[in-house]
């Protein structure tokens, strides 16, 4: 649970942080993008496992390709659904910061993982 609210909570914090630190992304409005990372947060919850479930058999034909081209399309129209957030002048921009917010999410996974073991032995 508490692995979920942290990569939840990345997602969020990340496309403000990624406009502030990527030359291809662009911050109109910091209320409008914490918004636009909290609806990629909700997608990247509920969506994304569906759709990951449903591109299976592709992503193993392309080897993990599909899944990255799949991230990279969330980030690059999730600001086309809030108006006056951010920028993303390309699709190569949008891939960077889904390749950003992936690495952090799993930095998370793998920081919870090695709680798990400890609290084993």
């Amino acid at each position: 649970m508490l692995a979920t609210l942290l990569r939840f909570g990345i997602t969020v914090a990340a496309i403000p942080l990624c406009a502030r630190f990527m030359d291809g992304v662009h911050m109109i409005n910091q209320d409008n993008a914490l918004i636009l990372g909290l609806v990629l947060a909700i997608l990247y919850t509920l969506l994304r496992p569906f759709l990951r479930f449903v591109l299976k058999l592709p992503n193993f034909c392309t080897l993990g390709l599909v899944y990255v081209i799949l991230d990279a399309m969330l980030v690059n129209w999730v600001p086309k659904l809030v108006r006056n957030s951010v920028r993303i002048d390309s699709f190569l921009w949008a891939l960077a910061v889904s390749l950003v917010i992936n690495v952090l999410r799993m930095a998370v996974d793998m920081f919870m993982d090695k709680d798990k073991d400890r609290d084993r032995n």
